[in-house]
């Protein structure tokens, strides 16, 4: 068959753990004495090698390491990786990523980190324009490992590979049956966990036929359920008012408010509210974002009593594999994976603007009409239910002829579905309706005439053509020179269809547009692999991309690994790359939404320090942009790995990251920092689209306008290091790992398209995270203990003209500090030879409490989200036949 015995025992090495697994394969290779050696394919090469450490940094990660850290699933597991610097997408309740997982390889976004699945791309997520990969679609239990390249690798994969790249491979020689389960309990209420996998598998001389079933669950957490998340207010400053934003959490203006000429005014009914109508919290100053402390009142809704702050996941997954040896040089192979992934989230009754209320409205304390923002508690709840299906199927053959040639084609097909249904939000056509019509709207009829529900259907397509020969010709004093051809052919399809109300604007309390885009791309890749001498290689490879839709890309890279003595490896890299803009940046519709933002500008006219100006949500209009062009990056990796020294592995690499043309939004919060920078004039000229409007009392008024652009730089650099030690004694093995992501630069503009600086330690973006591991094992049992920690940052960033050789310079200013973040995750597992395996662990194993920041608040980061769950105790057994 064409899986030798040397590729096996690398799959055995990895499944006992990546720091021993190149020293197993140069033994297994050892055992095969005479017999040809066989060569195995690593991440960031088509061409097959015998090493598993190359010119590029591959992080090789095995199913069973990850279960030792107590990861509940793929995505957990990727997410607690050094290398996923700032965290990335987490389900959290009500969002349009309800549902969603991703990674982030160097902080430089989702879009940016390729994720394949046997080599092949997996389909982009439609719920995030296509521009990520859900990881929550990937089943845990039928993964063998993970290989992370921490390299540039578009000229070897193409679009999106800017950052680096995961490939998750998945089980295909699998015999026997193995079923799993495990449940977990937070001592805090709520986010509890359920595991159950089976696995099978059947081998015969001719192939392999690998069957997994994988269900995982995680419970809602709502904001009441945690003191720092639920409803408070209080009169801190002791001048007899409390001020919404500055002196509260957890609740909006949007309760019974209207805009009065000079300020916001409370309905006049909104005492009584409070009394009748939970969730209401009466009369309280406008504050200092929404206009200024004593300029005006709102009447409060404690939306933090309802809402559930983490949304609920349940996936069930299928995943089945097939090979079947056709002749002693044909393979053929095939997979499918089927996925279903439910989620569940709830929002406070919808928050909605009353547009014309009559001068004689009830709740209108003026003698014209006006607008008002208004809470719409009479129809309830919305909950938010996201069923995600996800179809992925892979048909190929493969084989050998002559010495060395082998070949590949194969048809890669990725279908996903997700689906949103929103529950109780406000059709204005009804309200319309009631007002017309004299209707009360706390009636039965008036209810059921307000209340919509919101459908969603995102739905994406990949169909992926591929073809590659791999041979060597022609030699050099190192060896034959190992040659790559190939050729791509794939067409993406994105659908994102919002029902009509929601389409026309007529439904308060929510936001999104439809989009519809297509394209096809064509590629052809060459690499080549070099042995100059026996202890240098160098590698090149050129990929050429041709879009439908923006046109052409080529990119180059080139490597080089030294060996100057056996136990020391130098490799250095240069390679080019692009990333494409999703098919919904290019043609989404205008769409409206509410994100949170921070008014400098306000605050400085008010007199309000930076550290004490409060977040506030904002009224947004979106727009796509279909002149986005893509996006451009360069990056140089140099390192080494030393293995010297008995049962230690050493291995520091340098890297600089590059990115031009970055297609990113030109969000609210970017103008306010512009428009704080002096700077909005010139970017409402370039790009006239944008706006943003201020009333008489310097307070927001009205839709800010945004818009997906070109024109935005982005870098990183630092070191990756990864130190490992075995050491046996009499009482047992132990094993040390600790793999650090430090970074000296995290470039990033100081707004959209203006001057750039170091963001290093900036909020959300520590300079450095850490991961240490400690295996012991004696006989039949396993503790493992894992610490994660991630560097302090700054808690508060904004944008000051700073004056530099007689001009004013726009530049981030940063105060106040959050720790450094530390949890420990303990695994201890018992092994039986009839019974199975136990497993007995804590995950946040001291209760890591959440971050807050110098005023008692809340800081909501995903990179900290494990102290939001709080201590998690979790037992699982285990069986294998």
């Amino acid at each position: 068959m064409l899986n030798t015995k040397v590729t096996k025992a690398v799959r055995i090495a990895l499944a006992f753990g990546a720091a021993s697994s190149a020293a197993f394969a140069t033994n297994a290779v050892a055992a095969e004495g005479a017999e040809k050696v066989e060569r195995i394919e690593v991440t960031g090469s088509r061409i097959k090698r015998v090493d598993m450490e190359g010119a590029s940094p591959v992080e090789v990660i095995s199913t069973a390491e990850f279960e030792s850290q107590g990861r509940v699933s793929v995505a957990e597991a990727l997410q607690s990786v050094t290398s996923n610097s700032f965290g990335s997408i987490t389900p959290s309740s009500g969002s349009s990523a309800q549902s969603q997982n991703t990674v982030s390889l160097l902080g430089a976004g989702a879009g940016r980190t390729l994720v394949l699945v046997d080599g092949k791309r997996l389909g982009g997520s439609p719920s995030l324009n296509g521009g990520g990969a859900n990881l929550s679609s990937i089943p845990m239990a039928a993964v063998e490992r993970i290989e992370i390249l921490k390299d540039g690798a578009s000229a070897i994969y193409g679009s999106d590979a800017i950052a680096g790249v995961i490939n998750v491979i998945l089980k295909k020689d699998f015999e026997g049956a193995t079923f799993d389960i495990q449940v977990g309990r937070p001592e805090a209420k709520g986010g509890d966990t359920k595991q159950m996998s089976l696995s099978f598998g059947v081998s015969s001389d001719k192939g392999n036929i690998t069957f997994v079933y994988d269900h995982q669950q995680r419970g809602e957490i709502f904001d009441r359920d945690r003191p720092y998340t639920s409803a408070t207010m209080e009169d801190t400053n002791g001048d007899g008012k409390i001020s919404i934003y500055d002196e509260t959490t957890g609740i909006s203006y949007f309760g019974a408010t209207v805009k009065g000429p000079d300020g916001y005014l409370a309905s006049p009914k909104c005492n009584d509210l409070k009394e009748t109508v939970p969730g209401f919290v009466g009369v309280l100053d406008q504050g200092s974002s929404l206009g200024g402390i004593g300029k005006g009142e709102v009447c409060g809704y404690a939306f933090a009593d309802v809402s559930a702050n983490s949304a609920s996941t349940k996936r069930d997954s299928i995943m089945t594999s097939v090979t079947y040896e056709l002749t002693d040089d044909i393979e053929l192979y095939a997979r499918g994976m089927f996925s279903r992934n439910d989620s569940f989230g709830r929002y406070a009754p919808p928050a909605a603007s009353w547009r014309g209320m009559a001068a004689d409205n009830e709740h209108n304390p003026t003698d014209e009409v006006v607008n008002g923002q208004f809470r719409w508690y009479q129809l309830g709840n919305r909950d938010g239910e996201v069923t995600d299906y996800q179809q992925d199927y892979l048909l190929g053959l493969k084989g050998m002829f002559g010495d060395s040639a082998e070949w590949e084609v194969s048809y890669h097909k990725a279908k996903l579905d997700y689906r949103t249904a929103g529950r109780y939000y406000l059709s204005y056509s009804g309200l319309a309706y009631n007002q017309q019509n004299g209707i009360d709207m706390g009636s039965e009829e008036g209810i059921d005439n307000m209340r919509a529900t919101t459908y969603t259907e995102n739905q994406s397509e990949l169909d992926h053509f591929f073809a590659g020969l791999g041979f060597e010709f022609g030699e050099l004093p190192g060896g034959m020179i190992g040659h790559y051809f190939g050729g791509e052919y794939f067409e993406e399809v994105l659908q994102s269809k919002y029902d009509a109300q929601s389409e026309a604007k007529l439904i308060g309390g929510s936001a999104g547009s439809s989009g519809l885009g297509e394209r096809d791309v064509t590629a052809v890749f060459y690499e080549m692999q070099m042995p100059v001498f026996d202890n240098l290689i160098v590698s090149a490879a050129y990929r050429y991309d041709d879009y439908s839709d923006f046109g052409s890309v080529g990119n180059p890279s080139i490597k080089v690994e030294y060996r100057p003595i056996d136990d020391l490896l130098i490799r250095g890299s240069y390679s080019e790359g692009f990333r494409a803009p999703t098919l919904k940046e290019l043609n989404a519709t205008d769409s409206e939404g509410a994100p949170q933002a921070t008014d400098y500008v306000l605050c400085a006219q008010q007199g309000t320090t930076a550290s004490e100006c409060k977040q506030r949500g904002f009224e947004e209009l979106r727009q796509g942009n279909p002149d986005l062009g893509p996006e451009e990056s360069t990056y140089v990796n140099l390192g080494f790995v030393y293995s010297g020294f008995e049962d230690v592995s050493f291995k520091v690499d340098y890297f600089e990251l590059e990115i031009e043309n970055v297609v990113s939004l030109i969000t609210v919060q970017d103008l306010i920092y512009i428009e704080n920078a002096g700077k909005l004039g010139e970017i409402t000229t370039k790009f006239p689209q944008v706006d943003i409007q201020r009333d008489a009392n310097g307070a927001v008024d009205g839709k800010v306008k945004t818009l997906y652009a070109n024109g935005s730089s982005m870098s990183r650099k630092g070191f990756d290091i990864d130190l490992s030690y075995k050491l046996d004694t009499s009482f047992g093995e132990f094993k040390f790992r600790n793999v650090t992501t430090l970074l000296t630069e995290v470039g990033e503009d100081v707004y959209f398209s203006g001057p750039t600086g170091n963001e290093k330690g900036a909020p959300e973006q520590p300079e450095w995270r850490s991961q240490f591991t400690v295996n012991y094992t004696l006989d039949n049992v396993a503790i493992n203990w894992t610490t994660d920690i991630i560097a302090d940052t700054y808690e508060t960033a904004y944008v000051k003209a700073e004056s530099r050789d007689g001009e004013l310079v726009p530049v981030k200013a940063y105060e106040d500090n959050i720790p450094t973040f530390v949890t420990h995750n303990l695994n201890m597992k018992y092994f039986t030879e009839n019974y199975g395996t136990f497993t007995l662990g804590a995950r946040n194993l001291f209760d890591k409490e959440v971050n807050y920041d110098d005023n008692g608040n809340y800081i909501d980061y995903s990179i900290y989200h494990t102290a939001h769950i709080g201590r998690e105790i979790f037992a699982g057994y285990s069986i294998s036949f």
